[in-house]
């Protein structure tokens, strides 16, 4: 993986009819051992914190990632992330990007364990609704093993197999009793999950140019004793195209369906996780069993530039900061359905949702990218949003 990449072609002069060119690359490695401070938010972005939270500062992760990329010198993966305060995280894997002579074949192994004494345990009118306790009210653990191949360059395969298991205080049920459905305050379970996956983009950070194909199908419940019956189906596609001149165009789309109807609370999962939204709309989480969206946004490259940090000069893989600004209008879409819709009050779900605004994006080093934009919904309600993340 490199910091920065550049190429420069030099023409030779013309020797008997013939010419001849240079290429000359200048790759600028990262490294390949690193350890970050984790300080994070426990909501699902910084605008619930800031707007549903007051922002609380007692709401707050910390901990370290620690993460080594060419392990053993077989460019293997090795990370370890230690989380604590809101609520505590570990969670160890170890990938092999090749176990087979044609180098097609990989495997990640993985497990994780997650406590919390501040717990979602529903929503209401499409707010998250909290519980919080001097005891633990959930634990989480799972053990993964994940199978990757590569068949060509551009598309990957993945074949997961997960055992999971939950478990909540009887505080939780008697709150929800369809966190886990039936009144459980335990959840076991076998997971096989499918993802395939075509990317032809010319950079995965914040694409300008290409496309990218994705499909997953997982399936829960695999044994006949699991505690869950649960398939869903997710497929997107993206799509970004140059204008002319420093005029770029992005497009996302995609949909999720899953069956049976009736879900445990904690597996039903619609609009407001994750990128998984309709841009106006982030303080909501629309729950359902089914969604759709489409994103549509319109790009102008302000600044493309190459900061050289003096202080850093003998350090080459932090001296040179990579700035890019990106003005942007967008216009986004969407829908979740929910069968249960009047169980939690919902307001969105089973309507169609629509956000429009302006923004800013700021992309910079180890494939951050600020987003700042402020967005109108259906309704005409306006307000800033502002988000670190990676385009789809």
């Amino acid at each position: 993986m490199f910091v920065t990449a550049d190429a420069k072609v030099n023409l030779e002069p013309r020797v008997d009819s013939v010419r001849t060119a240079t290429i000359e690359f200048d790759l600028r490695e990262q490294w390949y051992i690193l350890g970050f401070p984790i300080f994070q938010l426990a909501d699902r972005n910084f605008n619930e914190w800031w707007t549903e939270r007051n922002r609380d500062l007692s709401r707050t992760i910390y901990g370290v990632n620690l993460r080594h990329y060419n392990f053993r010198g077989r460019a293997e993966q090795l990370k370890i992330n230690l989380e604590f305060g809101f609520a505590r995280y570990f969670d160890f894997s170890y990938r092999i990007p090749y176990i087979d002579r044609k180098q097609k074949l990989g495997v990640t192994f993985g497990i994780s364990y997650n406590t919390t004494k501040n717990l979602p345990y529903r929503t209401n009118q499409d707010k998250l609704i909290y519980l919080h306790s001097e005891n633990l009210l959930r634990e989480r653990f799972y053990t993964n093993v994940i199978f990757s191949r590569r068949n060509h360059y551009y598309d990957f395969q993945n074949l997961e197999i997960r055992y999971a298991t939950h478990t909540v205080a009887d505080t939780v049920v008697d709150l929800n009793p369809n966190y886990f459905l039936q009144q459980r305050t335990r959840q076991r379970y076998f997971l096989v999950s499918y993802g395939y996956t075509y990317d032809f983009r010319d950079k995965a950070q914040y694409p300008l140019r290409g496309f990218v194909f994705q499909a997953v199908a997982n399936r829960y419940g695999i044994m006949p004793k699991d505690q869950i019956n649960l398939t869903d189906l997710t497929l997107s596609f993206a799509r970004y195209r140059p204008l002319g001149g420093k005029w770029y165009f992005g497009a996302i789309a995609e949909g999720k369906t899953s069956y049976p109807q009736l879900q445990p609370y904690l597996q039903t999962r619609g609009l407001g996780y994750l990128n998984d939204l309709v841009r106006g709309y982030e303080l909501f989480t629309v729950d359902g069993q089914h969604y759709l969206y489409l994103k549509n946004t319109l790009r102008y490259q302000l600044l493309e530039r190459k900061i050289f940090l003096k202080p850093l000069r003998k350090i080459r893989q932090f001296n040179t900061l990579p700035i890019e600004v990106y003005p942007n209008i967008f216009l986004d879409g969407g829908q979740a359905w929910n069968q249960y819709r009047d169980y939690y009050n919902s307001r969105f779900a089973n309507h169609f949702m629509l956000g429009y605004g302006v923004g800013l994006d700021i992309v910079t080093w180890y494939n951050a990218v600020f987003r700042f934009h402020y967005a109108f919904t259906r309704d005409g309600v306006g307000g800033f949003r502002f988000n670190v993340a990676r385009e789809f």
